[in-house]
């Protein structure tokens, strides 16, 4: 099957807002602060990554965290929002520049990177990315 991304269905927003407010209510239990889609939430995660107190098993917790990353950055980057890529291995959110094939992933950007044992500077993952992403725009997308 070739890779389709289709624009998210009542469903995928409901998930992708489940997933906020699961991040949200961590944010709140560890740092005492909600999320807000801002950029202290990349604080927030940094803090809550620091603290220990998530489980790297609990996957689901540490893909929450990827949520409220991929809102930040939608909020904070112009042209890119939330679609739905659908291939061979099923389903996942993703954050789409314009309509264009140019899409990350930030559900699973932090907790692999955490399951993996990697030491995570959110905020330099977040320039870097995007930093990353524009140069490929300007490169690949000028058109868009």
């Amino acid at each position: 099957m070739d890779q389709v991304i289709i624009a998210p269905d009542e469903e995928w927003i409901t998930y992708i807002a489940k997933m906020w407010l699961l991040g949200s209510h961590i944010s709140e239990e560890i740092t005492g602060q909600k999320m807000d889609g801002s950029m202290q939430d990349l604080d927030r995660i940094q803090a809550i990554v620091a603290s220990g107190q998530v489980q790297i098993e609990n996957t689901q917790e540490l893909q929450s965290f990827g949520i409220v990353f991929g809102k930040v950055f939608v909020n904070e980057t112009q042209d890119y929002d939330w679609w739905v890529v659908e291939d061979d291995y099923g389903k996942d959110a993703c954050v789409r520049y314009k309509e264009t094939s140019l899409l990350i992933f930030p559900q699973t950007m932090l907790s692999k990177r955490i399951e993996d044992g990697e030491a995570v500077d959110v905020s330099e993952l977040f320039y870097g990315l995007r930093a990353q992403l524009e140069l490929i725009k300007n490169e690949s997308y000028a058109d868009a």
